[in-house]
């Protein structure tokens, strides 16, 4: 992979803020907000319970201490955290649809880093492949934004292959509130569950699931020669290998829906797919889950 110089870094800075700009725009009517914040919350006080409370807010050790019901009470963070750790390992880079999955997840992390900017939130960002290759610390302003934006643009891998400990191991040290952390992959590799449980609990997680459309499928053409970017190695498929597909489409679900159990939440897109319309159906679905409007 060539390394681009730094005036095709701006121009495609440039290029994704104008291709984002009007889904920023869409994104920022509600949705954002809705889906995001209030998720983050701060300890407040601690009063009296009333009959109109969650009896599920009560602290207990206060209620037996003072023989009468407490509860605890928040308030929601004024400034949202937003973290996109991004698997950027060989196979992200391959595709065979009309945009690569790399494209596509330029696009994903372009239109939440802008709609982040609009809302005076911090983003940050953490890139992957098998060992941790990038990190930006969380900041505010339209400046981190481009710098995160940058970042993406002129990496270039120095591991291929894709391993989530030691990502999963900096994010838990590293981020010392909650946060809104987008784990962007096509988790094609074993997750560590125990490490991604942690996450789970402590931030809202949400997994970007990046497919190829051939995977998405199972249609496979008579046959083709390929290559497997994160070995190098060449073989072939056919529509015989239908079954081998399947199979590590099964893989793929049965890790996504364990870190489900743990209680992240995930959105699929499809690399090409519009981005925005992806998001705007994630967003839909997750407001009607929490019961707002």
């Amino acid at each position: 992979m060539k390394t681009p110089d730094p005036l095709s870094i701006i121009n495609e800075v440039r290029r994704l803020e104008i291709v984002t700009r009007g889904s920023v725009d869409t994104l920022l009517r509600g949705f954002y907000k809705s889906t995001f914040r209030g998720k983050g919350l701060e300890f407040h006080q601690v009063r009296e319970y009333s009959p109109e409370d969650d009896f599920r807010s009560i602290d207990w050790n206060v209620t037996a201490r003072l023989n009468t019901p407490f509860v605890k009470t928040f308030v929601e963070e004024r400034e949202l955290q937003l973290i996109l750790a991004v698997d950027l390992s060989a196979s992200i880079w391959a595709g065979t649809g009309p945009l690569s999955k790399r494209e596509t997840v330029l696009r994903l992390c372009a239109v939440l880093a802008f709609a982040a900017v609009q809302h005076q939130d911090r983003v940050g960002l953490l890139v992957f492949t098998d060992g941790v290759e990038r990190f930006i610390p969380p900041k505010r302003g339209k400046a981190a934004t481009m710098r995160i934006l940058r970042e993406l643009i002129k990496f270039q891998p120095a591991g291929k292959k894709t391993d989530y400990k030691p990502a999963f191991q900096m994010l838990s040290r590293v981020l010392k509130r909650r946060s809104v952390l987008i784990l962007v992959s096509d988790f094609t590799a074993p997750i560590p569950m125990d490490s991604a449980s942690v996450l789970a609990q402590r931030h809202d997680l949400i997994t970007a699931v990046i497919k190829d459309p051939m995977e998405s499928s199972f249609r496979l053409p008579a046959r083709v020669a390929v290559r497997d970017p994160e070995s190098g190695k060449v073989g072939y498929l056919s529509q015989r290998s239908s079954h081998a597909v399947r199979v590590a489409h099964d893989f793929r679900e049965n890790q996504l829906w364990g870190l489900t159990a743990k209680g992240a939440d995930r959105m699929d897109i499809e690399a090409g797919e519009n981005v925005v319309a992806a998001l705007m159906k994630f967003f839909k679905k997750r407001i009607e889950r929490m019961g707002r409007r």
